[in-house]
C-alpha cells in the first residue's frame, strides 16, 4: 500500500518488491537468483541514500501528453514513496494530492517557484504511447519556458526514470532507477 492512507509507503514498496521477488524465486526454483536480486536491491537503496546530501530539494513529476504533472511526495506510484525511502526534502508540498497515474495539476509556474535542486521525471508516454507525435519528457522539460531558470534545469540535475517504468514497476526497474539515482546524485 503506497496510498496516502499508508503510514509507511516507502517501507511498503520496498518490502512488497522484495517479498514478490522471494515468492517468484520459490515458484520458479530460482531461490539463489531471487536472494541475489534482493541483496542488489538493498545495496542500491543504501547507495542512493548515501549519495543524497540530505538538504537538496527534490521535485518529482510525471510527464504525460506533453503536460508536466506534480508527483506528490510520500504516496503514490514511483516517486512518492522514495521521499520516505531516501529522506528527500520536497521542494513543494501540496494539500489534497492524488496518487493517480498522471500526477496532480500544479502549474509549471508553481513548480518553477519552488526552485528545486533536483527534478525527477517519469515519462508516462514513453511506456504507453505508440503515436509518433508523442513528445518525450526531456523535450517537454527542456522547452518549458517557466523552468528555464530553475536550479535543477540550469545545473542539469534532472533524473529520468527508465522509459518503461509506468508499465513495468518490477524490482529490476526500481533497481535500475536506484542505481541511476546513486550515480547521478553522487556526482
Amino acid at each position: 500500500d503506497v496510498s496516502k492512507e499508508a503510514a509507511t509507503p516507502g517501507e511498503n514498496l520496498v518490502n512488497g518488491l522484495k517479498d514478490a521477488t522471494t515468492t517468484l524465486g520459490q515458484i520458479f526454483d530460482k531461490n539463489e537468483e531471487a536472494k541475489q536480486l534482493n541483496a542488489d536491491f538493498d545495496q542500491a537503496i543504501e547507495d542512493a541514500k548515501s549519495a543524497y546530501n540530505g538538504t537538496d530539494t527534490v521535485m518529482s513529476v510525471i510527464v504525460s501528453g506533453g503536460n508536466i504533472g506534480f508527483s506528490a511526495p510520500h504516496s503514490g506510484r514511483v516517486w512518492g514513496p522514495m521521499y520516505e525511502i531516501f529522506g528527500w526534502t520536497p521542494a513543494l508540498e501540496v494539500e489534497k494530492t492524488t496518487s493517480d497515474h498522471q500526477g496532480d495539476e500544479v502549474s509549471v509556474e508553481a513548480i518553477a517557484q519552488s526552485n528545486p535542486d533536483w527534478i525527477f521525471v517519469m515519462d508516462r508516454d514513453a511506456a504507453v504511447s505508440s503515436a509518433s507525435d508523442a513528445v518525450p519528457a526531456k523535450d517537454v522539460i527542456d522547452n518549458a519556458p517557466a523552468l528555464q531558470k530553475v536550479t535543477a534545469v540550469t545545473e542539469g540535475k534532472i533524473v529520468y526514470a527508465p522509459n518503461d517504468t509506468y508499465t513495468n514497476e518490477s524490482i529490476q526497474t526500481y533497481l535500475e532507477l536506484f542505481e541511476n539515482l546513486a550515480n547521478t546524485l553522487g556526482k
